[in-house]
């Protein structure tokens, strides 16, 4: 029994890598499976220029998770964080009939949540640097804007136009709300003022360069360059 025993040892230990390795799990990436939070791959790239090589991070995690609960009216399932992902089908890669009315092409579900947070760390990356800012502070930050503005949905208003307001914590109280709401406007205008310029100077050059090379293409008038711009 004792020789039969070794022998089994001795085979087990003689094994081909390839067979010892076959029964280890994969490694995980990401989150999700250990109970981590689960972070979508492409917001990693958001974090580059403290993360070099998009590894996951847990800390990270946490913060684009409480971003996720934050960005919500409690109780409400169908903003961020309600609960669960908030799907909604993609149609952008298929096509209707006009004479059959089938859909052609691809459409595929997709995570409205991770999407918002997604623009929201894209207009402010350093929220998911744990170094420069603190998922506890994102906290005390909404709890100020709710009382200054007297609203859920008004602090989230703010909190979308100017996502850095999750950082100032308790730099915000005494603030008063029509400071807040001129300061968020702001931030939103200057994120969309690149867009905003290269529309008008589009608007001026185009009848010169359509004139110059003959091109007869349509030259919007006043009224539609200012409902252009909106």
């Amino acid at each position: 029994m004792l020789h039969q025993l070794a022998l089994t040892i001795v085979a087990v230990a003689k094994a081909p890598p390839a067979v010892v390795r076959a029964h280890r799990a994969p490694p995980v990436r990401m989150g999700g499976y250990t109970g981590l939070p689960r972070v979508p791959p492409k917001a990693w790239a958001l974090t580059k220029k403290w993360n070099p090589d998009g590894e996951f991070q847990e800390m990270t995690a946490m913060m684009w998770r409480d971003l996720e609960t934050l960005y919500t009216i409690e109780g409400v399932n169908n903003i961020a964080g309600g609960g669960g992902q908030i799907q909604g089908v993609d149609y952008s890669r298929s096509t209707r009939g006009a004479q059959t009315g089938l859909t052609r092409g691809g459409t595929r579900l997709e995570d409205q949540r991770a999407n918002m947070i997604y623009g929201i760390c894209k207009k402010e990356p350093a929220l998911l640097n744990p170094a420069v800012s603190n998922r506890f502070v994102f906290v005390e930050s909404k709890r100020n804007l709710v009382e200054i503005l007297g609203s859920e949905q008004a602090a989230l208003s703010v909190m979308k136009q100017q996502p850095s307001l999750l950082r100032k914590g308790d730099a915000l109280v005494g603030k008063s709300a029509a400071a807040i709401r001129a300061g968020a406007l702001a931030a939103e205008l200057a994120a969309a003022l690149p867009a905003l310029l290269f529309l008008v100077a589009a608007a001026v050059a185009l009848p010169y360069v359509n004139e110059q090379a003959g091109l007869g293409l349509p030259i919007l008038d006043a009224a539609a360059l200012q409902s252009l711009l909106g």
